[in-house]
C-alpha cells in the first residue's frame, strides 16, 4: 500500500503543476490567476468548474488510464489524489508568501467541493471499473445536461464587487514594502539617493520576488552549482556568473537601476526628456516584455503614491537628482 500512497502523491503533484499550466493558456475563457493586480473576475462560474472540476476530470481520466493498463490497485481511494493536490497548493502558497493575497472563503469553498465531488466521483463512479465512463444513452440524461448547461451561462453572468479583492492586494503591497524595506532600505537609499528611483526598485523587488520566491531560489541556486552558467539569481533576478545572496542581488540591481538612469542622462543631456520616458526606459532596461513593464510601472506607482506622496524629488528637471 506504501507503494499505492507515494505514486497518489506523485499525481496529486503533478495535478497541482497541471492546473497552473491550464490557468496560464485559459485567460481567453476567463480563467484568473492569483495576480499582485486587481483583476475583474469576468467568468466566475467558470473559474469555479476549472478550480473546481478539473482535478475531478484528472482522477477520471487517470482511473480509466490505470484500468486499462491492469493497474486496478491504483485506483483505490485515488480521491486522495485531490486531497494531497489541495495540500500541496496550500502548502506552495503559504512557502511562497501569497497568504494575503488568497481570499481563504472562496478557498475553503473550492476545496470542500474538490473533496466532496471527488469522493462521490469515486464512490459512484470509478470505484466500480464497468462504470468508468458516462451513460449518456436516456432523454433524462440528456435533458439535465441542457438545464446545467442553462444554469451555468446564467452565474457566469454574475460580477462580484471587487472590494475585498483590492483590500487583500493592497494589504499584500504594504507587507512586501515594509519587508523588504526593513532588509534592504539603507542599501538602496544610498544607492539611489532619490525617492522615485527607490520607488522603482522596491517595485522590481517586489515584483521579482512575486514571481520566484525563496524557494523557487533556492532552486535556481542549486540548478546553478549544477550547471555552472549565467542564471538570474537573488530576490532582484539579477544576471550573475557566481553565487550571489539576496543582499548581493538587491546591490547590483539597484546599482543596474541607477547606471540606466545616469545613462538616460548623459544621453539626453542636450534635451529635455520626460520622467516618464526615464522611468519606463529604466524597468525596459531592468527587464524586457509588456506585460513586465505594465505590471512594474502599475506597482511603481503604486509605491510611490502610497510611500512617497510629499516626495520632492524628480528625475528630470529642475529638481532632478544629482546621482554622482
Amino acid at each position: 500500500m506504501v507503494d499505492v500512497v507515494i505514486v497518489q502523491i506523485i499525481l496529486g503533484i503533478s495535478l497541482f503543476f497541471l492546473i497552473n499550466w491550464i490557468g496560464k493558456h485559459s485567460y481567453s475563457i476567463g480563467y484568473m490567476e492569483i495576480s499582485i493586480f486587481v483583476k475583474a473576475e469576468e467568468a466566475p462560474a467558470l473559474n469555479f468548474l476549472i478550480r473546481v472540476l478539473s482535478p475531478v476530470v484528472f482522477i477520471i481520466i487517470v482511473s480509466a488510464f490505470l484500468y486499462y493498463f491492469g493497474l486496478d490497485q491504483y485506483v483505490h481511494n485515488i480521491y486522495l489524489v485531490n486531497i494531497y493536490y489541495i495540500t500541496f497548493r496550500l502548502l506552495f502558497n503559504l512557502v511562497t508568501g501569497r497568504r494575503l493575497l488568497l481570499n481563504w472563503y472562496k478557498q475553503l469553498l473550492y476545496w470542500l467541493a474538490i473533496t466532496v465531488i471527488s469522493y462521490f466521483t469515486y464512490s459512484k463512479l470509478i470505484k466500480i471499473k464497468a462504470n468508468i465512463l458516462p451513460d449518456f444513452t436516456t432523454i433524462a440524461n440528456e435533458l439535465w445536461i441542457i438545464i446545467l448547461i442553462f444554469v451555468f451561462q446564467v452565474v457566469n453572468n454574475v460580477r462580484f464587487s471587487q472590494d475585498a479583492t483590492i483590500r487583500r492586494k493592497e494589504n499584500y503591497i504594504k507587507s512586501r514594502y515594509f519587508y523588504f524595506k526593513n532588509k534592504y532600505g539603507r542599501t538602496i537609499q544610498e544607492l539611489t539617493k532619490n525617492e522615485i528611483l527607490e520607488a522603482i526598485t522596491y517595485a522590481i523587488i517586489i515584483y521579482e520576488d512575486f514571481n520566484r520566491p525563496k524557494a523557487a531560489r533556492i532552486i535556481e541556486n542549486l540548478k546553478f552549482l549544477v550547471t555552472k552558467r549565467n542564471h538570474t539569481l537573488g530576490v532582484m533576478q539579477v544576471e550573475s556568473g557566481q553565487l550571489i545572496t539576496d543582499i548581493e542581488s538587491v546591490k547590483l540591481g539597484t546599482q543596474k537601476i541607477v547606471n540606466t538612469y545616469r545613462d538616460i542622462l548623459r544621453a539626453n543631456k542636450e534635451d529635455n526628456v520626460y520622467e516618464w520616458y526615464i522611468i519606463n526606459s529604466i524597468i525596459e532596461s531592468y527587464n524586457g516584455g509588456n506585460s513586465y513593464y505594465n505590471e512594474v510601472s502599475e506597482l511603481m506607482n503604486i509605491i510611490k503614491d502610497e510611500f512617497y506622496p510629499n516626495t520632492v524629488d524628480r528625475l528630470a528637471g529642475n529638481n532632478q537628482s544629482n546621482i554622482e
